[in-house]
């Protein structure tokens, strides 16, 4: 996910995917809203980068129901060295 595309930004997961994180102000904070949104098929499953941290350290469960919709919210401190990740919405239909 490229920071320089805005902070709201929406992915459509067609398959399995691996996100990263580019585009963050070198030394800045920023945030990202991401809404994940599965296709017509659904099942599909995000693997987050080590960079991502989440409360407790677990990454949330996302919905994996056809064309369901999950938003996630991400800031970081430093510049995208470390993310502060929420599941600020989940099972949007």
């Amino acid at each position: 996910m490229n920071l320089t595309n805005g902070n709201v930004q929406v992915l459509t997961l067609n398959a399995s995917t691996t996100l990263a994180f580019s585009g963050a102000t070198n030394g800045a904070a920023c945030s990202l809203s991401l809404y994940l949104k599965q296709d017509a098929t659904g099942s599909r499953v995000i693997t987050w980068p080590s960079s991502v941290k989440w409360p407790n350290g677990v990454a949330p469960t996302l919905s994996t129901g056809a064309n369901k919709i999950d938003l996630v919210v991400l800031e970081t401190l430093d510049g995208g060295t470390t993310w502060f990740g929420a599941l600020a919405g989940a099972d949007y239909r």
